[in-house]
């Protein structure tokens, strides 16, 4: 049964994801997510599940691809660095179409502490091929806990890698949750597992595009595989964009971020409005898809960017979709500096100015 407990960003996740089945965990300790993989050490076995900590992020991006081939619910966690390491398998796997949850709890390069700036990575392609799965990115740990249900059914659903994109803040912090009630059944799974697995009918199947007559060659069938990806891509913009609005039904200031950033940006909005601008908020939930139609619908005198990485990479995005008409600008910290409401505030104030 579902219950609410207080508990620490990371193990609120690995646990949630014990009850969403997720049954085979590889991985490497990584801060700011260690606490993730030594929760999942203890926690999965418990729960008849299987744990293995690999000697290195290629390691477990192997175990992680071999494990969803074989018909697991597989996951795996990691910060920036090791999510360079895991580059190929996880290229592979969205070639592959195979599903798995892997958490990124992003940490400012050298240091440990919280960015952002891993969103190109993730958002614009996963290693070589230039293919992309699911992306989400939470702004609390209620909404991490419910994402990680709706990211490993979506994953099973089209066959594709899931991202839960976090930060070093919401993995590190501690708030109330309610956890999800277990579930053994996986509502969606549309490949079939290789021949040697345990109760699995004797078929063999590969998932990596391979031609399907002697008329179609290798590059025919990979170029015919890419294709229907990236339609399907497109249809996710329609399909499976979440984004969230707040106080944006008046708003005639606008300011973007997501995830850690957006959640501290909620109090520059009521500082805003305390100074009687009407500022909102437009928060994506999904970075890929983009919720690119919902921006490009915005109408506003001005609107600002903000994120926590240097160079912009999210504003990059902002900008890409909304209205050329309106002045658009950036306010950014990065190297494990968090964004500011006060700053933002002088930021959007600069801007307003600037506008008038």
């Amino acid at each position: 049964m579902a219950e609410k407990v207080l508990m620490k960003g990371n193990e609120l996740i690995a646990e949630a994801a014990v009850r969403c089945g997720v049954n085979f965990f590889s991985g490497y300790p990584i801060t700011p997510q260690t606490e993730l993989l030594e929760y999942m050490s203890w926690r999965l076995p418990q729960a008849g599940g299987h744990f293995i900590q690999a000697e290195s992020e290629v390691a477990s991006s192997a175990m992680l691809f071999a494990a969803s081939t074989a018909g697991a619910r597989a996951m795996t966690a990691t910060s920036g660095p090791g999510l360079s390491l895991m580059a190929e398998n996880l290229a592979l796997m969205c070639l592959s179409r195979l599903p798995g949850l892997i958490v990124d709890v992003q940490r400012a390069a050298t240091n440990i502490t919280p960015e952002q700036s891993d969103y190109n990575f993730v958002v614009k392609g996963v290693g070589h091929n230039g293919m992309r799965g699911l992306v989400y990115a939470p702004a609390s740990l209620q909404e991490a806990v419910d994402l990680v249900s709706l990211a490993l059914n979506k994953a099973d659903e089209y066959m594709v890698p899931a991202f839960l994109m976090t930060d070093g803040m919401i993995g590190q912090m501690e708030e109330p949750a309610v956890l999800p009630e277990y579930t053994a059944e996986r509502p969606f799974l549309h490949y079939t597992a290789p021949t040697g697995c345990a109760g699995r009918e004797p078929i063999m199947g590969r998932n990596q595009p391979r031609h399907t007559s002697i008329n179609e060659s290798d590059e025919d069938a990979l170029e015919k595989a890419r294709m229907e990806y990236y339609s399907l891509y497109r249809r996710w913009v329609d399909t499976e964009a979440m984004y969230e609005e707040y106080m944006m039904d008046d708003a005639e200031y606008v300011i973007f971020a997501y995830g850690g950033s957006a959640r501290i940006m909620r109090d520059a909005v009521k500082i805003l409005r305390s100074r009687g601008i009407r500022a909102g908020m437009f928060r994506p939930i999904t970075l890929h898809p983009f919720p690119e139609k919902q921006v490009a619908a915005i109408r506003a005198k001005a609107a600002l960017s903000v994120e926590m990485a240097i160079p912009p990479m999210f504003y990059d995005d902002v900008r890409l979709h909304l209205d050329r008409s309106i002045p658009l600008r950036f306010y950014n910290r990065c190297g494990g500096n968090m964004v500011d409401e006060y700053e933002a505030v002088e930021a959007m104030l600069s801007l307003i100015k600037e506008v008038s």
